[in-house]
């Protein structure tokens, strides 16, 4: 907002420098011209005086200007008083004008030096946010890298490598450190497909053509549990119902494509750590609830 008043202020005051200068174009050429006028004037006069010295003014018998150029040079003199107070009025005139337009043009230039001064002000103000941002922004990197560090060394390593969670409390009770854990489920996707059209032969097998009897509960619940395990793209949904298809004790001479099937999943399944990280909670004695403590 500040640089858009600079422009416009900018904008004036080279707008009032414009409208002087043909100001200053006018009082100088006033000044010129009655110069030149009091030249002429000065000029007419002395050559007038030497006329009358020697008597080439006027016919004494008529009285009456002797010749064109004695009349030029008395019309020079009778007409310079109005010439000069025309000239003098018009310089005045432009004197004036230049003298409130440059007043203007002050008022208007110390605006723009307090804007200018504003503007600064600003700048120096957000500087100073900006670098102390910079300065803050730097110190909580360090202290992240700092505290990933100590972490990766001292507290990571003490969670079992299969495991999800372990708490570390101080000896008073009332400081605790969470070592938790992200996980993430890789599936074999070829070894997925094999078991899919295992499962799939078995439906064809024992209903080709027909629904799935009701009256069989074990084949019923079977057949909603692959429902639910498997997705469109034929990829196997790892978590509950994954777990409890491969929990079924199957009969491997009745079902032999979903006790293969069982198989074949449970070695595409892969549990992988995705990330570590740490919760901190405390509380003023041992016998009070924890409370998580704030970390970013």
């Amino acid at each position: 907002m500040t640089q858009k008043k600079i422009l416009i202020q900018d904008r004036v005051v080279a707008r009032l420098k414009k409208e002087l200068e043909p100001i200053i174009k006018e009082e100088a050429e006033a000044r010129r011209l009655w110069t030149v006028g009091y030249k002429k004037y000065n000029l007419a006069v002395e050559k007038l005086n030497n006329r009358r010295k020697k008597g080439l003014t006027t016919d004494v018998s008529t009285g009456e200007t002797t010749n064109l150029t004695v009349k030029i040079l008395w019309e020079t003199l009778d007409g310079w008083t109005q010439k000069s107070q025309a000239l003098t009025k018009r310089r005045d005139d432009a004197r004036r004008a230049m003298e409130e337009k440059k007043q203007e043009i002050f008022e208007q230039e110390k605006l723009l030096r307090e804007i200018l001064h504003e503007h600064q002000i600003q700048m120096q103000q957000i500087d100073g946010i900006v670098e102390k941002t910079f300065i803050l922004n730097e110190g909580v990197v360090v202290s992240l890298e700092t505290m990933d560090k100590y972490l990766a060394a001292n507290i990571f390593p003490q969670l079992h490598e299969k495991g999800t969670q372990k708490a570390i409390e101080n000896s008073t009770s009332t400081k605790k450190v969470v070592i938790m854990t992200n996980s993430i489920n890789i599936m074999d996707v070829a070894k997925v497909q094999e078991a899919s059209s295992l499962i799939t032969a078995f439906f064809d097998r024992i209903a080709p053509k027909s629904e799935i009897p009701s009256q069989d509960e074990t084949v019923t619940m079977l057949s909603d549990l692959v429902k639910e395990l498997l997705d469109v793209k034929i990829r196997v949904k790892a978590g509950p119902n994954l777990s409890k298809f491969l929990g079924l004790q199957l009969n491997e001479q009745k079902f032999p494509e979903l006790r293969k099937a069982q198989q074949l999943l449970s070695s595409a399944t892969n549990y992988s750590r995705s990330g570590l990280y740490v919760r901190l909670f405390t509380r003023a004695t041992k016998n009070e609830k924890w409370q998580p403590v704030r970390q970013s």
